[in-house]
């Protein structure tokens, strides 16, 4: 009996806390585009998945200190990132598009206009910031790509630069808390295109070889655009043709530890429509 108290104490406690505003006992999970497709490549290669929170920030940490054996979040591949980890091949098409207050459309109707603010924010370590940095200008930095929208909605910053799959979604989806105010800008301020890709520790390509060989297999038979279907990502996808290059990997050992604990981990940030929660059914 007294366990039992104990418990129902510390339950009480959280809720209380999330009265408050500091925690949650709401009942969520977590879904999206890149949350299914792992799940969907993790069931193709028998092992189970396990999602864990992370900063994106601290994205190269997570991964060397093998607390998540990808990254899979809406990852930019760049030279970099390619030189520094195993890359899958390109699954999704991405731009960094700038978003603003539709209050200020006429103010920022020009690039000339927007580079004359100097209220500009984007996600730490994103793609965004770089492009921000490219225009010669000096970025407020964010923990996450929600809360450039934040910022904005706020008043604290005039201009956002983020990734076009997740803009679209809260900006233009009908009923978003953010499409009443927000809007995506006419303004062109980058040409470069982007692709989505899952990172691995740099050496892990038996790892990668089993992502990509499941990853074509899942495009052939349709289920990666029926689970873009979803959440209206069908435009932005890229077709995956990969050839697995198991029989020619003499180092296994990548894959072996995955077995051997019986799951993938994967590293990811809250964005919509690629990860996100919603209330449980």
């Amino acid at each position: 009996m007294k366990k039992k108290i104990i418990i129902a104490l510390v339950l009480v406690a959280v809720c209380l806390t999330a009265v408050l505003g500091a925690a949650a006992c709401s009942n969520t999970e977590l879904v999206g585009f890149d949350i299914e497709l792992a799940t969907a490549v993790a069931q193709d290669l028998g092992v189970d998945v396990e999602f864990r929170l992370i900063t994106w920030d601290n994205k190269e940490t997570e991964l060397k200190s093998k607390n998540v054996d990808l990254l899979w979040n809406g990852m930019t591949i760049n030279a970099e990132r390619e030189a520094m980890w195993e890359i899958s091949e390109p699954y999704m098409e991405n731009q960094q598009v700038a978003i603003i207050r539709k209050a200020d459309a006429s103010k920022f109707d020009t690039l000339d206009k927007m580079l004359a603010s100097n209220k500009w924010t984007a996600e730490r370590g994103s793609e965004g910031e770089k492009v921000i940095t490219a225009l010669g200008k000096e970025a407020t930095l964010v923990d996450a790509q929600i809360n450039i929208l934040t910022e904005l909605n706020a008043g604290t910053s005039d201009i956002g630069v983020m990734d076009r799959v997740m803009a679209k979604y809260y900006v233009e989806t009908a009923g978003s808390s953010y499409a009443e105010n927000l809007m995506l800008s006419p303004v062109t301020i980058t040409d470069t295109i982007e692709y989505y890709g899952i990172a691995a520790r740099k050496g892990e390509t038996a790892l990668m070889d089993k992502i990509n060989t499941s990853l074509a297999k899942l495009w052939d038979d349709d289920t990666i655009n029926t689970i873009a279907e979803k959440y209206g990502l069908t435009d932005v996808l890229e077709p995956i043709d990969y050839t697995s290059q198991w029989d020619s990997i003499s180092d296994k050992s990548s894959w072996d530890y995955i077995t051997s604990k019986g799951k993938i981990v994967i590293g990811y940030t809250l964005f919509a429509p690629i990860a996100y929660e919603v209330e449980a059914a």
